[in-house]
């Protein structure tokens, strides 16, 4: 049988109309929080799919030439941007 704060919070997403999210899903939301700004547009993280798609489509490249550029500068985007203007 479920513990009391696991029924509490089924009942909480249901009066929400939320789907439910278990812990691992809240701590993942909890690091990757899409409205982040600051160190998040300095940094390009290639494992994070919306910020693959975000700084493509922001310096009109392709995946693997976001890819290739941060292999070679690093993760920096002042970096990629600099190695791409060179380019």
């Amino acid at each position: 049988m479920a513990s009391r704060r696991v029924w509490v919070d089924r009942i909480q997403c249901i009066a929400r109309a939320e789907p439910r999210r278990d812990r691992r899903q809240q701590e993942t939301l909890k690091k990757d929080d899409l409205k982040k700004t600051g160190l998040d547009r300095k940094l390009i993280a290639l494992d994070e799919p919306h910020e693959v798609r975000s700084w493509t489509e922001a310096l009109g490249i392709t995946e693997k030439e976001l890819q290739s550029a941060v292999a070679q500068v690093g993760n920096s985007a002042e970096k990629v941007r600099e190695f791409l203007k060179r380019k």
